[in-house]
């Protein structure tokens, strides 16, 4: 009973320090990764939003405007109207003229009146604004009942643009506060409320602006960075929070506005899942030992006894006693199964001994070698099947797979990558002029001068003929342009007997979040190579051009 009750100590306590240590870390390195994700999935929301916000307005600025007439224009209040309608996180949309009076508005609000003092009639002048979360006194008192609380908005401006380039005034927009719930409510799923999981979003400054009354305060941190999670002790509660705090991207052509996601969980609800289960381990354990003693007393009856029979009439055989039958009284089927086994093991063990200690040596040796032989056949097999046998380049199939990886990689953490597209110019006038023989050993010169021109961390493969692909990780397409004419310029430099200048022609994409799968960029690279060989090749055509 002792030993059952000792072997479930043994095994049960081993796992439950792996489950409290090595599953444990797992689960904070989920959960910090489930954070970090939600984090980046808002702020890129809350960036996508903004942007949509400045271009309706934007749009809806460039409708044509009479230079002698610019109020008897298509932006009237019915169009204002509409456009709250259709966004009704717009409490307020105005166009002020030159002089800042505001002549059309929703609702007919603030017609009238001077807005020259406001920022956003002043930067919107000057061109597209964004502004931070702000109070609206005389606004409130338009919209908000007296006592009410005080209504949040943020500013959208752009200039308007007569037919004589002058700006005649400026269209601006309102958006209630409330826009960041709905964004932020769109991304955060349901059970972060019951998971205990807060998200936030932080001014410039640090202050939280949303939500409007935060626990514990309206300030992050000091010691909360953007990068990686942290587990911070500073928060106001005192508790330890897994913390995590991502800049909301700019807005292209908006004003910066330094925000940020900030998403925070207890430790202890991070760390519930590994609590549970240790707890269910426990229970576990408790009934495992409960059955092993059962088990063992049921043992101890039916088998325990005529083994120990047997294992003394075995131990007088190997005494030499003779004429020693085994069995068992009492003994189950299965005992007597047993039984009849060792009297024919008994018989044939001497006689096999010898014989295998001779095989042995030499099934050992025979192991050894076709183990030798296995690893060599498959270390060639492998590299059969994944590099070109010209150039010495992953193949196509090789290629392939780093393309899906590092597309994988684009979409779980955003970070982009850019791609080349080669063609050797006029190839099939070189195997025609010159042979195969010179025509590889040009496709071999251009491979080497490839992967002399690109860095180590850059891949290059072979994906047909005369075609090779460059894969740029954590490059965008301006970094990746300038790479291509290096390679380009390299190529022509290193001339090829008797060929002499070898040029090629190079296409260029970066990866976009509009694309589907892999290939979609190489489809966009494929199609600027086309244009460089229509153009007179020897050249680099990316999306830029």
């Amino acid at each position: 009973m002792v030993a059952i009750v000792t072997l479930a100590l043994l095994v049960g306590f081993p796992i439950y320090l792996y489950i409290g240590h090595v599953y444990g870390q797992q689960v904070m390195r989920d959960r910090e990764q489930a954070l970090q994700s939600l984090a980046e999935s808002v702020a890129s929301t809350v960036s996508v939003n903004l942007g949509e916000r400045l271009r309706e307005i934007g749009l809806l600025a460039r409708m044509p405007l009479q230079a002698a007439d610019v109020w008897a224009r298509p932006i009237d209040a019915q169009t204002l109207a509409e456009l709250q309608e259709a966004h009704p996180t717009y409490a307020w949309i105005g166009v002020a003229d030159a002089q800042g009076v505001v002549r059309v508005a929703t609702g007919g609000l603030l017609v009238g009146q001077s807005v020259s003092q406001r920022p956003w009639f002043s930067m919107g002048q000057r061109g597209p604004y964004l502004g931070d979360r702000h109070e609206a006194k005389l606004l409130q008192s338009l919209l908000a009942p007296p006592g009410a609380d005080p209504l949040y908005f943020i500013d959208v401006a752009v200039p308007l643009k007569a037919v004589d380039g002058q700006a005649p005034g400026v269209l601006a927009a309102h958006v209630h506060w409330r826009w960041a719930a709905e964004v932020v409510g769109t991304i955060v799923p349901r059970k972060s409320a019951r998971q205990q999981i807060d998200v936030f979003l932080v001014d410039y400054r640090g202050h939280i602006s949303f939500p409007d009354q935060p626990q514990g305060g309206d300030q992050v941190p000091a010691d909360l960075r953007p990068g990686p999670p942290q587990l911070i002790n500073s928060w106001s509660e005192g508790s330890p929070y897994v913390s995590v705090s991502v800049a909301v991207p700019e807005v292209p052509g908006g004003t910066p506005l330094g925000w940020r996601v900030v998403v925070r969980q207890p430790l202890h609800a991070a760390l519930a899942e590994l609590h549970a289960l240790q707890q269910v381990l426990l229970l576990a354990a408790a009934a495992a030992t409960l059955l092993f003693l059962g088990l063992a007393w049921w043992g101890a009856r039916v088998i325990s006894l005529p083994l120990e029979q047997l294992t003394v009439q075995a131990r007088r055989i190997q005494d030499g006693e003779t004429g020693v039958e085994l069995g068992a009284r009492g003994a189950s089927a299965e005992i007597r199964r047993l039984s009849a086994a060792l009297k024919d093991m008994a018989a044939t063990l001497i006689a096999r001994k010898n014989a295998l200690e001779e095989n042995n040596l030499h099934l050992e040796h025979k192991v050894a070698e076709r183990t030798a032989e296995l690893a060599r056949s498959n270390a060639a097999l492998e590299q059969l099947a994944r590099h070109d046998a010209l150039t010495g380049l992953p193949n196509r199939l090789a290629s392939d797979e780093r393309l899906s990886q590092e597309f994988v990689r684009f979409v779980r953490t955003g970070r982009p990558y850019s791609l080349m597209v080669l063609d050797v110019d006029h190839f099939k006038r070189v195997n025609d002029t010159h042979g195969h023989a010179v025509g590889d050993e040009v496709l071999r010169q251009v491979a080497r001068v490839v992967r002399a021109s690109l860095r180590a961390s850059d891949f290059i493969g072979r994906t047909g003929g005369e075609e090779f692909l460059a894969l740029l990780p954590d490059t965008s397409l301006e970094a990746a342009v300038a790479v291509a004419h290096k390679v380009r310029a390299a190529a022509e430099a290193h001339p090829v007997a008797p060929v002499g200048t070898v040029t090629v022609s190079v296409g260029v994409s970066e990866v976009q979040l509009a694309h589907q799968d892999a290939d979609d960029a190489v489809r966009t690279a494929d199609k600027c190579l086309y244009r460089a060989k229509r153009e007179g090749r020897n050249r680099v055509v990316s999306e830029l051009l």
